[in-house]
C-alpha cells in the first residue's frame, strides 16, 4: 500500500486571498496581507467597486419609491381631472340639448302665435257682438215699438253682426284645430321620447323642422325642398326631427351674413337607403376642418356662439339609427352635408 503523501502548506498568496475574501473592511485587509502582497490592490478595488455598486442599488431603490409615489399623485390628479371632465361633458351635452329644444320652443311660439291670437281676435269680436245682442233683446223683450226696434237694429248693425258671426265661429274653430294640431304635433316630435323605432315619414320631419328653424332663428333664411313619396324610414321621430332642425340651423349659422341665405333640401332613394343632401350658399368649409366636423367640441363660431356638440350629437343620432353622415364642399361652392338612412321595409 503506497505510502500517504502529505498535504502541502497553502501558499502566501492563497492565505491573503482568503483574508481577503472574509476581510470586512479595507485597512484590515491591508494590514493582514503584509507588506509583500501583490493581489491587495485587486481585492480592494473589488471591495470597492462592489460597496459603490450597493451604494448606487440604494439610491435607486430610493429613487425609485419616490417615482413610484410621484406616479401615484400624478394618477390620482389624472383620474380626478377625468371626471371632472366627464361631468363637464355632460354639462355641455344637456346645455346643447336644451339649446337644441329652446329653438324648437321658440319656433312653437312663432307657430302658436298665429291661431291664438286670431282665436283671441275674433273672441274680443264676439264679446262687443254679444253686447250688441243684449241690448236689442232688451228692447225687444222690453216692449218696445216696431220703429224703435228698427232705429236699434241699424244703430246697433245688427245685420252685419248676424252675418259676420258664422265667419267668426269659423275662424276660432280652425284656429283651435291648428292649436291642436301644433300641441299634437310636439306629443308625436318630442325631443324626449322613448328611443322606440317607429315608422316615420321624412319628409315631413324635415318640412317641419325647416318650419320652426325659420321661425324661431331664421325668418330670412330661404329653404327649398320638394318632398317625394317614398321618404319612409324607421326611427325616434323626435330624435330624427332633432338632427334635421341641428342640420338646417347648422346651414342658417355658416350663411349668416350673406345677401341671400340659401338651403337646397334634395332626397333620392338609393337601393335600401334613402339619401338626403344639404347644400347651402355660405363660405364652404376649410380642407383642415373638415376631418373634424363631427369631432365633439369643435366649433369654429365665436366664443359663446356655440359648443361644438351639435353636429357631434347628430352624428350620434344618425349612427344609432344604422346611417351615415359626412361633410364636403359642393362644386359649385358652399357646404354640403349629405344624411344616408336605411329604408323601412315595406310589410308583406
Amino acid at each position: 500500500m503506497p505510502k500517504r503523501q502529505p498535504r502541502p502548506a497553502p501558499t502566501p498568496e492563497a492565505t491573503r486571498a482568503t483574508r481577503g475574501l472574509i476581510g470586512p473592511h479595507d485597512a484590515a485587509l491591508q494590514a493582514a496581507a503584509g507588506p509583500e502582497g501583490v493581489d491587495e490592490p485587486t481585492w480592494l478595488d473589488v471591495i470597492r467597486k462592489m460597496d459603490e455598486v450597493y451604494s448606487q442599488l440604494v439610491a435607486d431603490e430610493i429613487a425609485l419609491e419616490e417615482k413610484n409615489d410621484e406616479l401615484q399623485r400624478s394618477y390620482e390628479a389624472l383620474s380626478e381631472a377625468h371626471e371632472a371632465l366627464k361631468r363637464t361633458q355632460q354639462q355641455l351635452l344637456q346645455s346643447e340639448k336644451m339649446a337644441s329644444l329652446g329653438r324648437l320652443v321658440a319656433g312653437v311660439a312663432h307657430e302658436l302665435n298665429n291661431p291664438i291670437s286670431f282665436v283671441l281676435g275674433n273672441v274680443h269680436a264676439l264679446q262687443r257682438y254679444a253686447g250688441k245682442l243684449q241690448v236689442y233683446l232688451n228692447l225687444l223683450h222690453g216692449g218696445a215699438t216696431a220703429d224703435d226696434l228698427a232705429r236699434a237694429r241699424a244703430q246697433l248693425r245688427i245685420n252685419a253682426l248676424l252675418a259676420d258671426l258664422p265667419s267668426l265661429m269659423q275662424g276660432m274653430l280652425e284656429g283651435a284645430q291648428r292649436t291642436a294640431d301644433i300641441v299634437n304635433g310636439l306629443k308625436r316630435f318630442s325631443a324626449i321620447d322613448r328611443e322606440e323605432h317607429v315608422p316615420v315619414d321624412l319628409g315631413a320631419v324635415i318640412e317641419r323642422a325647416i318650419h320652426w328653424v325659420r321661425r324661431g332663428t331664421a325668418p330670412a333664411f330661404a329653404v327649398h325642398f320638394r318632398p317625394q313619396p317614398g321618404l319612409d324610414v324607421s326611427g325616434s321621430p323626435g330624435q330624427l326631427l332633432q338632427v334635421m332642425m341641428n342640420l338646417v340651423q347648422n346651414a342658417a349659422d355658416a350663411t349668416a351674413g350673406r345677401d341671400a341665405p340659401r338651403l337646397d333640401i334634395s332626397t333620392r332613394v338609393d337601393g335600401d337607403a334613402l339619401e338626403v343632401r344639404f347644400h347651402d350658399n355660405g363660405p364652404g368649409i376649410a380642407p383642415e376642418h373638415l376631418p373634424r366636423m363631427f369631432e365633439p367640441f369643435f366649433t369654429t363660431k365665436p366664443v359663446g356662439k356655440g359648443t361644438g356638440l351639435g353636429l357631434a350629437i347628430t352624428y350620434g343620432i344618425v349612427e344609432r339609427h344604422g346611417g351615415t353622415l359626412a361633410a364636403a364642399n359642393h362644386p359649385a361652392g358652399g357646404a354640403e352635408l349629405t344624411l344616408r338612412l336605411p329604408r323601412r321595409a315595406k310589410a308583406g
